[in-house]
């Protein structure tokens, strides 16, 4: 109430209590329906046992939103877990909008209101406004990112604290945020996902809104997280898939409270974008301009060098930098002198049209003296370059800082966090222009009734039908049969050619090398009847039962790849492309989509891979058309499985 009152709530707040006459200064009313009026918001500060009866009365009096603090909910199998679905119940019977229960609230500075009773709010001598909303499943850590902001010279445009959303969940405030026209970027905390389609579609609208996103997932790795979250009755998907999922939605996926500020921060006040990684570092100091350019190449970011032209016009006004590597030579890591502090300005811009910089760098040092003037020349800079201009300024002058907040500049105390955030807008801003992954990618469908004699129980197709689908799919599978003995397996190898590979086929056996039931590269009769009996004794020393022996005709000479697809409970079908044969279990290097996706996507996957820069050194033919076309229909063919849950895995490609 006084929080309401502090930061003067533009209409009228009637507090309800049965025995106290005033809170805050203001009278007190024993119940809801002796209010003069309808509330648009109802405030529930009250235990978790009375919230039935009062959600009831609001209904009775036509309020149809409110927000209750309780905790004590949700609690699995107590009397909590009970409440909270009777809550839920009630609420979905009556239409009523409910934020929490165990929620800290939410702020809205445009109104404003504080319907909150986070401490953070207490060291506050004026609510700020600003572009950025704060959307968190946790109310500390969203307190504390308002509390940071704020730190740092911001305000925020909003802060929900969504609890344990019994109604209305991440997603729907995301959507409403998404829709707001005095929020620009949406800083979130998530934790739990119960409705993945849900999420999707919430995303979208970030998308065709043009709202940056910047998101915590949190609770995606760790045994104990998901066991923390389990009484939410929330899946919690794989890490790899809500990091593709993130990735494709134009997310960036920050790790922690500070980089969710920074980024946002960053985001809130630059709304041009770097078009590629190249970095000009501008420091007052060699050292900073050394470790920084140190840290952008670390972070996956460029350090161009300068043009001669670029050179030649920065020397009047630049002291190169000396270091061991570049003794006296001017380096993209340029110390400014003191005294051209009015010639700064032009020689940022010199180095601005460098075409290799895609952004700047601008470190000022631990610097007090000239410190208003300093921020000036940044912020008339700032405002002018045609390229985005990251700023950091250790140790800083408090009323330096101010200054340039309030013209939507956000100095960075520490050069690592501004090459950080930096770095990450760069991977969003190369993200946001790829290829629609789903655009003109229809499931195919097939029989699958065909290949597939029992689905229902859990069970395991067979190498020989799972090409035998692919190739219905109109996928290319090399040639092979089963066979039941040595004949057999003389006959199919002539049939196929040779040389060829032999494989022990057993719904009891996935990984056939490990299982010692793989032969390879036979190239006479008399070699394939040798690997027949040996993969058969093979089997009865393991005690598993044998389908036949597949005869495959042996593949050489190219790049391997793993292409797999399974069904996730949150996100559906997921294609995942990545280093095949050998590599798989030597090197993670996987890149992970929602499925379908078309030829233009999987091209983009392919070129992900750290193996593709260096596809083909060997002397080997890689045909990437090809590559790519097979993981699109891979992909596709998927997608019309007829299963809730599956794994389809084709290694090596």
């Amino acid at each position: 109430m006084r929080r309401l009152v502090r930061f003067r709530f533009p209409g009228p707040v009637w507090p309800v209590n049965r025995t106290a006459r005033s809170v805050a200064g203001l009278s007190c009313y024993p119940r809801l329906a002796d209010l003069p009026g309808v509330p648009d918001l109802a405030v529930l500060a009250i235990p978790a046992a009375a919230l039935i009866d009062a959600l009831r009365d609001c209904v009775a009096v036509g309020v149809r939103y409110g927000i209750a603090y309780a905790g004590g909910l949700a609690e699995s199998g107590g009397e909590g877990a009970e409440l909270q679905r009777s809550v839920a119940a009630l609420c979905r019977q009556t239409g009523f909008r409910l934020c929490g229960p165990n929620c800290v609230g939410i702020v809205n500075t445009g109104v404003p209101v504080t319907a909150t009773f986070a401490t953070a709010l207490h060291e506050l001598d004026s609510l700020r406004s600003g572009v950025v909303s704060v959307l968190s499943q946790s109310g500390g850590i969203g307190t504390t990112a308002l509390s940071m902001m704020h730190h740092a010279g911001f305000g925020v445009r909003c802060l929900i604290s969504s609890g344990n959303e019994a109604v209305l969940d991440f997603s729907d405030y995301l959507y409403a945020l998404a829709r707001d026209d005095g929020t620009q970027v949406i800083a979130g905390y998530l934790e739990g996902v119960a409705d993945g389609p849900k999420l999707i579609r919430a995303l979208e609208e970030t998308q065709r809104r043009r709202r940056a996103v910047v998101l915590i997932k949190a609770g995606t790795t760790s045994t104990s997280a998901r066991a923390a979250l389990a009484h939410t009755g929330a899946l919690v998907g794989e890490d790899r898939v809500f990091d593709a999922v993130l990735r494709e939605m134009g997310v960036i996926r920050a790790y922690s409270v500070e980089e969710l500020v920074d980024l946002a921060l960053m985001l809130a006040g630059e709304t041009r974008r770097p078009t590629g990684r190249g970095v000009g570092i501008v420091t007052f100091g060699g050292g900073n301009g050394v470790l920084a350019a140190d840290q952008c190449a670390q972070s996956g970011l460029a350090i161009p060098e300068l043009s001669a032209d670029c050179v030649d016009r920065l020397r009047p006004f630049l002291v190169p930098v000396a270091t061991a590597a570049n003794p006296l030579d001017l380096t993209p890591t340029t110390a400014f002198r003191a005294e051209s502090l009015a010639q700064l300005p032009t020689a940022l811009e010199v180095i601005a049209a460098e075409p290799d910089i895609h952004s700047l760098l601008l470190i000022v040092g631990s610097l007090a003296a000239q410190a208003a003037e300093i921020s000036d020349v940044i912020a008339g800079f700032w405002r002018n370059a045609a390229k985005p201009v990251c700023v950091s300024w250790p140790s800083p002058p408090v009323a330096a800082i101010t200054r340039l907040a309030e013209r939507g500049i956000c100095a960075f105390a520490e050069p690592a966090r501004a090459v950080r955030a930096l770095s990450r807008l760069v991977a969003r801003d190369r993200a946001a222009v790829r290829p629609s992954s789903r655009e003109g990618a229809a499931p195919i469908q097939i029989d699958w009734a065909a290949y597939v004699h029992d689905r229902h129980a859990p069970f395991v197709i067979p190498e020989h039908r799972c090409h035998a689908i692919l190739a219905a799919a109109g996928l290319p599978v090399a040639a092979g049969a089963l066979a039941r003995d040595e004949a057999g397996a003389l006959q199919a190898a002539d049939t196929v050619g040779l040389p060829v590979v032999l494989k022990g086929i057993s719904p009891q056996v996935t990984h056939r090398a490990a299982a010692g039931l793989l032969a390879v590269d036979l190239r006479t009769h008399a070699e394939i009847v040798a690997a027949f009996r040996q993969l058969t004794a093979r089997a009865r020393d393991l005690s598993v039962p044998l389908d036949g022996i597949y005869v495959q005709r042996m593949q050489k000479d190219g790049v391997e790849l793993l292409v797999s697809a399974f069904r996730d409970p949150l996100f559906g079908t997921m294609v995942a492309c990545g280093s095949g044969g050998g590599f798989t279990e030597m090197i993670d290097d996987v890149v992970t989509r929602r499925a379908p996706i078309d030829q233009a996507a999987a091209t983009e996957i392919l070129t992900q891979l750290r193996i593709f820069p260096r596809a083909g050194e060997g002397g080997e033919t890689v045909d990437v058309a090809g590559a790519a076309d097979f993981v699109a229909r891979f992909s596709r063919l998927a997608a019309g499985a007829p299963w809730r849950r599956f794994v389809f895995e084709v290694n090596p490609v």
